[in-house]
């Protein structure tokens, strides 16, 4: 370990009770990922080799993969919060590089941290602060300065009328010399209208004690730094959904109309695929190229083969093959493997169920816990009859093999195999297996009762 060893701390235990929820502020998710996940990143592609992530109890540390995680118990401002991030890099050189930064900050680039390391080390600074020019700084800590030099920030509660003028706002990005910070939050005091220890009064102190302290403004503007509502979240999910479509869209995806697209973080689409207007594209999707998906339709986890189509229709946590036609207005439900050239069409529900190449189900059909083999045709209004209440809530399966004809407004009480090349004939019932090359017939034997209707209205 060497004295050029870079250091993170992200602070993310704010309540953040502007945002008005019973969930964590850096826990609300900009295209599919929590908020927080976002600085981390930045942190660790500018060379930050170890990033250690405050948060409060009642923030799961699950959410942090492969990063170490500290607690600090009483919310008591962002000083308190960098003194317990530093509690786990104590072991670290003294002269290391300390990155500090928000969870709530998700715009913020490996260039903005990497610009500002440069910064720090070409000036030989204590410490640095990022700075930003924002229209309007309502809310934000205000960066005072003599001239060119730094003086202090100062938070708008505790700013005065002529403070609160100010343009230049603290980004809450940082990078310390690791005992110099640990120095200035000794000194910490929280004396101030929030009765909080306010990280920003640690380049303050060092400025007071003969520290060299920098500023470094941002050579961007952006819209907001840092998310404290509703309405700064919604600006940011715009910004950063508008640079995935971009990137997609330079990878070869064709998007119509990208307005009316989301697309989460980590989606992974190959070229020459088409994205209609009104996709809702989430989590952990995998689609392959040539498909054209939309107008109208939503993919939570799948994966999607090559050649595909899917129309006004959902499709959750499954797995759909090469040229399959899915829609209009399929529900796709999980846990269903469906091969190469399936047809799941209109108004057909299937959950859980495995469908062999060449096999349609074009419309009005519920598929559930089911097998189905090669070149089968279900016919419309079929039921796979699943659960049995005499056996709790067991979910029985139906076999269906290759080449099996189902016919209209079939139903299937599992558990029940169909042998191949068997049919059944439209209208049946279906409660027993059926043997190869068989017809099964199901029905009541229709009868008809002469001059019943006329008996009924007196007219017989």
């Amino acid at each position: 370990m060497t004295n050029k060893e870079k250091v993170a701390i992200v602070l993310a235990a704010g309540i953040g009770k502007r945002m008005h929820s019973k969930v964590p502020k850096v826990l609300h998710k900009i295209c599919g990922r929590e908020m927080v996940l976002y600085p981390i990143d930045a942190a660790k592609d500018a060379g930050f080799s170890k990033v250690v992530v405050v948060i409060s109890d009642d923030i799961p540390k699950e959410v942090f993969n492969g990063v170490e995680v500290a607690y600090q118990k009483v919310p008591l401002g962002t000083g308190d919060a960098a003194r317990a991030g530093l509690s786990a890099v104590k072991f670290f050189p003294d002269g290391a590089s300390l990155l500090v930064l928000t969870g709530d900050n998700p715009l913020i680039k490996k260039e903005d941290i990497e610009s500002l390391n440069a910064f720090f080390e070409k000036g030989k600074f204590d410490a640095v602060v990022l700075s930003a020019e924002a229209e309007n700084p309502s809310g934000l800590g205000r960066v005072v300065r003599d001239g060119d030099a730094f003086v202090k920030i100062v938070e708008e509660k505790d700013a005065t009328e002529s403070e609160k003028q100010i343009k230049e706002v603290n980004t809450g990005i940082y990078i310390f010399k690791k005992s110099v910070l640990e120095e200035a939050l000794l000194h910490l005091s929280n004396d101030n209208a929030q009765g909080e220890y306010y990280l920003t009064d640690t380049l303050y102190y060092l400025k007071a004690h003969g520290k060299s302290v920098g500023v470094k403004k941002m050579e961007r503007v952006l819209p907001i730094y840092g998310v404290n509502t509703r309405k700064e979240l919604a600006v940011a999910t715009h910004i950063i959904q508008s640079e995935i479509l971009d990137n997609l869209m330079l990878k070869g995806v064709t998007i119509i109309n990208p307005e009316t697209v989301s697309i989460d973080y980590g989606v992974e689409i190959e070229s020459d695929t088409v994205i209609l207007p009104g996709c809702l594209i989430q989590g952990n999707t995998k689609i392959g190229s040539g498909c054209e998906i939309g107008p109208n339709a939503r993919i939570v986890d799948a994966e999607v083969g090559s050649g595909t189509h899917i129309q006004f229709s959902v499709v959750l946590d499954s797995r759909i093959g090469e040229n399959c036609e899915i829609g209009p207005f399929s529900y796709v439900r999980p846990g269903n493997e469906l091969s190469n050239s399936v047809k799941i069409g209109t108004f057909v529900e299937i959950k859980k169920s495995k469908v062999a190449e060449n096999s349609k189900i074009p419309h009005l059909s519920y598929i559930g816990d089911a097998t189905v083999g090669k070149n089968v045709n279900i016919g419309a209004g079929t039921i796979t009859c699943n659960y049995s209440g005499l056996q709790g809530h067991v979910k029985n399966p139906t076999f269906i093999g290759d080449n099996v004809f189902i016919g209209s407004h079939s139903t299937l009480v599992a558990p029940v195999h169909i042998h191949n090349n068997a049919y059944t004939a439209a209208g049946s019932v279906i409660t027993r297996d059926v043997p190869e090359w068989t017809l099964a017939i199901g029905r009541s034997k229709q009868v008809n009762k002469e001059n019943w209707v006329k008996r009924r209205k007196g007219n017989g």
